[in-house]
């Protein structure tokens, strides 16, 4: 998994599409939920496993991951979500990361089928 979570996101992207049933990578809402909640202050507890990726690209893939496959991710999404998990984001920040997320969502559900 650690290989998967140091590619850069438009690779990750591109695995989840086009290879997502032999990847190895965190696949629970709940687990990705939890990881995203952990990233928010701008550290990751997959850095212990030697994931060295930044952040913002955790989050995203988290949210992503962790989102419905088909309702799409807002930025209104991202400030709603960051307010309940008591991290508030910027407009500008959440709206950066919500494209980032759907872009991610969009591949899982190319991928998942």
């Amino acid at each position: 998994m650690v290989d998967f979570y140091n590619m850069n996101l438009d690779t990750m992207m591109e695995e989840l599409s086009l290879n997502f049933d032999n990847l190895e990578f965190i696949d629970s809402p709940l687990q990705n939920l939890s990881l995203l909640t952990d990233a928010m202050d701008g550290t990751s507890a997959l850095a212990a496993a030697g994931v060295t990726n930044d952040v913002d690209t955790l989050m995203a893939i988290f949210l992503g991951v962790a989102s419905d496959k088909t309702v799409p991710v807002s930025t209104e999404t991202l400030i709603a979500l960051s307010t309940i998990l008591d991290h508030p984001m910027t407009s500008s920040d959440a709206a950066a990361l919500a494209v980032e997320a759907e872009a991610v969502r969009i591949a899982v559900l190319a991928g998942h089928g």
